[in-house]
């Protein structure tokens, strides 16, 4: 079987798919895997499974008729040279062209995975932002029909595409845990009889991108409030600028640097080894997520979490039957077994999680066992992947999940 995997992030083959792609060679299939990007690091890992990789012309993320023209003839060209057997289609762009190219080219199989629908579907407020939503909503419609079979990371998107009618009747929806965490790769690190907490120098990390939406800024003003108070606390920034222009400047991250609220790391190659030195992972982030590859990479290491009660980031926190803490002044946090969930773009739900770790340092090691064991039972990137394998019948073993209609790896929303 030939499976041509397409996306237009090339990095994401890698770093969020790469253990995907291994499991499509493993089965024997014939490998083709194509984005807007034709990097070496990504060329070499595809060659080393016996594929190959071939870029085309494609934007992320802005709209330009004719240059998703060149897109769309690009993929026709691909596809036609290719005549791969299925396609396995994900990020916005390469399902929403990419299936009904796809269709028009001849391929048999076509198999669509929704990732995070970043600000794709946030609810529209000005009459241009309507415009774009119905637009999108009609396209995803229009383009989903010609599926064969559709993955979801969360529950929250499966809702808003079922009430929006955007699922057609009589395509199979399967539900995965986002794009899952390789165990081994992000091994367990306990955190017990750590010297630094019990001297109180308590260090938070966010890895993400540097976008305001990714909850960079409220992390940033968080960080200087608790500085003030805890002074020995440690906040730790990694990622890369981005061009979006929802980006953080280089020159706001300069200031926190300088006025020493936090440090930042950049680009790290070696996540995993950075994470095994930090106590607590942070993402406030109101951008509509999959579910946050970071997070489950903090979780795999046993890390404490403080993320925000949005979609796709909430699946990071298993709540306790009590569930809720009230602040005095009526900011509300979630608590959980491995970490608190705020309310989004609030920097005193924030910082209120973070001032309970520093008063509660002995709660850090074992909610961090409780993140190891979340993802374990529900993140391990070879139950999300076994989904996957089944559901495109190359894999004959039964996932640990439920056998309905809507299949998923998650467990159900609190």
């Amino acid at each position: 079987m030939k499976v041509l995997v397409l996306t237009a992030d090339a990095n994401t083959l890698v770093y969020h798919r790469g253990d995907l792609i291994r499991d499509f060679a493993a089965q024997g299939c014939e490998l083709v895997t194509s984005a807007a990007e034709d990097y070496p690091h990504v060329r070499e890992f595809v060659a080393s499974l016996g594929g190959r990789h071939r870029a085309i012309r494609m934007a992320r993320s802005k709209i330009n008729p004719l240059k998703d023209l060149v897109t769309m003839w690009d993929m026709w060209r691909l596809f036609r040279s290719e005549k791969p057997d299925a396609l396995f289609a994900y990020t916005i762009k390469s399902v929403v062209y990419g299936c009904v190219i796809a269709r028009l080219a001849g391929i048999r199989r076509i198999y669509a995975l929704l990732p995070g629908l970043g600000f794709t579907f946030v609810k529209p407020v000005t009459w241009k932002q309507k415009i774009l939503s119905y637009i999108s909503e009609a396209l995803h419609r229009f383009a989903l029909k010609r599926a064969d079979v559709i993955f979801m990371q969360n529950h929250d998107d499966l809702k808003l595409f079922t009430e929006s009618n955007m699922l057609p009747a009589g395509v199979p929806v399967h539900v995965t845990a986002g794009s899952g965490v390789n165990m081994d790769e992000f091994a367990h690190a306990p955190l017990e009889n750590d010297a630094d907490i019990v001297a109180g120098r308590i260090r938070f990390v966010l890895v993400s991108r540097l976008l305001i939406s990714k909850g960079v800024r409220v992390f940033a003003e968080a960080a200087r409030r608790i500085k003030q108070l805890f002074p020995h606390a440690e906040f730790h920034l990694v990622g890369p600028f981005d061009p979006n222009p929802n980006r953080v400047s280089e020159h706001e991250v300069h200031d926190w640097v300088a006025e020493g609220t936090l440090i930042h790391h950049g680009m790290v190659k070696d996540v995993a080894a950075l994470l095994k030195t930090m106590h607590v992972f942070v993402l406030p982030t109101w951008y509509r997520e999959g579910v946050p590859h970071a997070t489950l990479e903090a979780l795999a290491m046993g890390r404490a979490v403080i993320t925000t009660n949005s979609v796709g980031a909430r699946e990071c926190v298993k709540l306790t039957a009590e569930g809720e803490t009230q602040r005095e002044d009526g900011e509300m946090l979630m608590q959980g077994e491995n970490g608190f969930l705020c309310q989004p773009q609030n920097v005193a739900a924030v910082e209120c999680a973070m001032e309970w770790f520093l008063t509660k340092p002995e709660q850090i090691a074992s909610m961090g066992r409780a993140s190891h064991r979340l993802a374990a039972e529900v993140f391990d990137v070879r139950l999300v992947n076994e989904i996957i394998l089944k559901a495109m019948h190359l894999h004959e073993s039964t996932p640990r999940a439920s056998a309905l209609h809507h299949e998923s790896a998650l467990p159900l929303a609190a």
